[in-house]
């Protein structure tokens, strides 16, 4: 039978496929009140965490742990922290992996991804949410972080917390927690093959499996599918291993951040040279606006988080402009001579408030005309750098600045003021937000901005 060890009297390491065990005392029966039992059940003995496996409705779970040879242990002196997932986490499963799992000659397997669920400490939700990590019964940590005020096991939101037994808590996840191998093995075991195949063809498979602190940022591959084929070719061609390196690089962060650790920093630079930016927008966390679907896999060497987009780098402002199709600003950018400014990469970085086309057609009847005019170029020099500020700010830095103000290249000072679910600039409403340029930030804007007199100066 496998046993279990505890933490206040054991100290070996254990690692998947070699667990060292102890066997435990009797079950310390009625030391906790069961929180599923009902108060007419207060005067019985309060279950073990083997026993409230059923109780919890955890039938898919109880059936592993006996599979395993487990339930004898957790039903042990402990205290034990049990992360429970549900019958729809092992559903969740790709097909036939609980099955081969439950099979007698993969009991050492299944010992392995259950024992990486066992905390040997009675762990409450909220000393969890206090902590980054937490060693396992099977020897690796798990990651623990709270985003949206939501905590999280590795990619395993906690559902329902604090369900005390007579010899520890249980607490239900949502997914099924897996023993973590390097990136590249981590990669392959959960299907992501045109990805591994990139990551071969470009020279960085002994990168991604040696030891070292690395973020993925994975695109399934339905993000590469959505490439189109043609453009998958060309960069699995081997002549075209630079640019097949340089867009696995916008990927790759030479650093662990685990989701809270992102949204902190924001602007987090890749091994490629450029940043990403990471932002928590209608519920959901993303990278340069595209969708994270899964976060804070824990690897060997590092963290994954899986996007279902391939992530372009970013181009400079003046061509971030054109492909947003802000016409009407590069039209004005031209005429005020500053184009080259802000298509240089290595100019700035700057903050950007874009007026959109509809800005600018709101503006007073002749206004636009008379700036683009050459005899106006001065003021619209002014008028445009009104727009700019000389150094990055998220969506957040300019929240943060609400009050106190944003100085512009102009030399004047922009007022920031929120209220409504909005942010303004000088009354005027931000628009999309955290558009990365790669010598800035762009936030487009729902009206021209004017520094003072402008107006009174057009001829």
């Amino acid at each position: 039978m496998a046993r279990l060890r505890t933490r206040t009297t054991h100290d070996e390491t254990n690692t998947m496929g070699t667990i060292h065990r102890t066997l435990l005392l009797p079950a310390l029966a009625g030391a906790f009140l069961f929180a599923a039992c009902s108060d007419d059940d207060d005067d019985k003995p309060t279950p073990t965490i083997t026993a409230a496996l059923p109780v919890l409705g955890l039938d898919t779970l109880a059936t592993a742990v006996a599979a395993a040879g487990l339930d004898g242990d957790l039903a042990g002196t402990g205290p034990f922290t049990l992360y429970a997932p549900t019958d729809a986490a092992f559903a969740a499963l790709p097909d036939g992996v609980l099955d081969s799992l439950l099979l007698p000659q993969n009991q050492q397997a299944l010992i392995d991804v259950l024992l990486y669920h066992v905390v040997p400490d009675a762990v409450s939700i909220a000393d969890a949410a206090a902590m980054e990590s937490d060693t396992t019964l099977s020897g690796p940590d798990i990651l623990i972080d709270t985003l949206d005020a939501e905590l999280y096991i590795n990619n395993a939101r906690v559902l329902d917390g604090d369900n005390v037994a007579s010899n520890g808590i249980i607490h239900t996840i949502d997914q099924v927690l897996l023993p973590p191998a390097d990136i590249f093995a981590t990669l392959t075991g959960r299907g992501f093959e045109t990805l591994t195949m990139a990551i071969t063809a470009a020279d960085l498979e002994t990168t991604l499996t040696a030891p070292g602190d690395y973020t993925l940022l994975a695109p399934t591959d339905a993000a590469f599918v959505a490439l189109g084929q043609v453009t998958v070719d060309f960069l699995l061609d081997p002549i075209n291993q630079a640019e097949l390196q340089a867009v696995l690089g916008y990927h790759l962060i030479n650093q662990r951040a685990t989701a809270s650790d992102a949204l902190t920093v924001e602007l987090v630079e890749t091994s490629q040279g450029q940043n990403v930016l990471f932002s928590f927008e209608a519920g959901q966390l993303r990278v340069n606006g595209i969708p994270i679907t899964h976060f804070n896999i824990p690897c060997t060497n590092g963290i994954i988080h899986v996007v279902d987009t391939v992530i372009e780098a970013p181009v400079t402002i003046a061509q971030t402009a054109v492909a947003a199709g802000l016409s009407t600003l590069v039209t004005a950018l031209d005429a005020a001579g500053l184009t080259a400014t802000f298509a240089d990469a290595a100019a700035g970085p700057f903050t950007v408030f874009a007026p959109t086309n509809a800005a600018f057609d709101a503006l007073p009847a002749g206004v636009l005309n008379q700036l683009l005019d050459p005899i106006n170029q001065p003021v619209l020099i002014d008028v445009l750098q009104y727009h700019v500020v000389l150094t990055e700010y998220t969506a957040a830095g300019v929240v943060a600045a609400s009050g106190t103000g944003l100085t512009t290249l102009e030399g004047s000072s922009l007022t920031i003021a929120t209220g409504g679910g909005d942010v303004t600039v000088d009354g005027n409403t931000l628009g999309s937000l955290n558009v990365l340029a790669s010598n800035g930030i762009i936030h487009t804007i729902g009206g021209v901005l004017l520094p003072p007199g402008a107006i009174a100066a057009l001829q």
